[in-house]
């Protein structure tokens, strides 16, 4: 197999197999276009063996892509240009940023990315939420959720059902809310659908919101939609993100759950998780949940993602109840 034959499918089919089924499927679901599927997954049943050498290399030209584009979208191309050639070299550097130029050239509102939120928020606050759930997809999280919050509250819970609901945008709908903006922003040169929207995105824009206005949103979207709403909440806090609570917040936590629930759900957590837990629990506690997990054998994954939920659902109801703090963006996040 020699890597510079490759084809963008192929390399993606072994970035894929890389990554581990758990992490592809996702990836698979939730990145590419049905047809891009069909490419990749053919290249894949089409391998036998990829060499480990191949494989390193796939992925070192994932992380320089993924980096460039980074500093593409947060610096621009001067920027972008100085820290490759300064990380890469002179030669490297402007190859990579040759490529994922040309890939950012495909990207609606490319400008827009750059541009401060509040000046965004001047020109779209009385668009159509449509339009504006639409132009929220394609920012940055953090962009967006100064937008959301800033909106009338009137429409900004329709505005997030309207992000949540979000699938794949033709370039041409692309184009025609370029115009009605007025905006000279990055054209749509494929004709291939364009991913954007969609629950995660919304959950990753009011992430970043402050807690009132996640609040004031809930409360509207339940009303219109209950079950969007559901999902929307479980995607908020997941069971990984108990590292980021204060330690004064896990112990409360650990106060509150069932001891089985714990020992289940730290089962499938990874060694920061459960060195975090552990540190919040006397040498006693940790030393007998540690055996308890030891003896527990083989569970189903199912038992331990259900777990895992039952203990972030009491981390919600005590941050409801105002006994812990969960630290979100626009908030001032310092414990006294």
């Amino acid at each position: 197999m020699n890597y510079d034959k490759l084809t963008g499918e192929q390399k993606a089919a072994i970035l894929l197999i890389s990554l581990g089924a758990d992490i592809s499927s996702k990836l698979l679901k939730h990145e590419f276009t049905e047809d891009e599927v069909e490419r990749i997954t053919a290249s894949i049943a089409e391998m036998d063996k990829v060499p480990n050498e191949i494989q390193k290399q796939v992925i070192e030209e994932f992380i320089y892509l993924i980096q460039a584009r980074d500093y593409l979208l947060n610096g621009g191309v001067n920027y972008a240009k100085e820290l490759l050639e300064k990380t890469y070299g002179y030669e490297k550097g402007s190859e990579i940023l040759d490529r994922i130029s040309s890939t950012m050239q495909s990207m609606p509102f490319g400008s827009l990315r750059k541009t401060d939120p509040r000046h965004i928020l001047s020109f779209i606050r009385e668009e159509h939420p449509q339009t504006i759930a639409f132009v929220l997809s394609y920012l940055k999280p953090d962009q967006a959720a100064v937008i959301l919050a800033e909106l009338n509250p009137q429409i900004q819970s329709e505005v997030a059902r309207r992000v949540a609901i979000l699938d794949r945008i033709s370039p041409e709908v692309a184009k025609e809310v370029e115009k009605v903006l007025e905006k000279k922003l990055a054209s749509v040169a494929q004709h291939e659908e364009t991913v954007v929207g969609g629950v995660q995105c919304l959950v990753n824009i009011l992430n970043r919101v402050d807690r009132a206005t996640e609040k004031a949103i809930f409360e509207q979207l339940e009303r219109a939609d209950p079950n969007l709403s559901e999902e929307v909440r479980r995607m908020m806090f997941i069971f990984e993100d108990i590292v980021k609570l204060h330690d004064i917040s896990i112990q409360k936590v650990l106060r509150e759950v069932d001891n089985k629930d714990l020992a289940l759900a730290m089962k499938g957590a990874n060694q920061e998780v459960n060195n975090r837990i552990y540190k919040n629990m006397s040498k006693r506690a940790a030393d007998m949940l540690k055996e308890e997990i030891e003896y527990m054998g083989p569970v189903r994954l199912k038992e331990v993602e259900e777990a895992q939920q039952r203990i972030v659902n009491v981390i919600r109801r005590l941050e409801e109840a105002g006994e812990i703090v969960i630290s979100r963006g626009g908030e001032d996040a310092i414990l006294v």
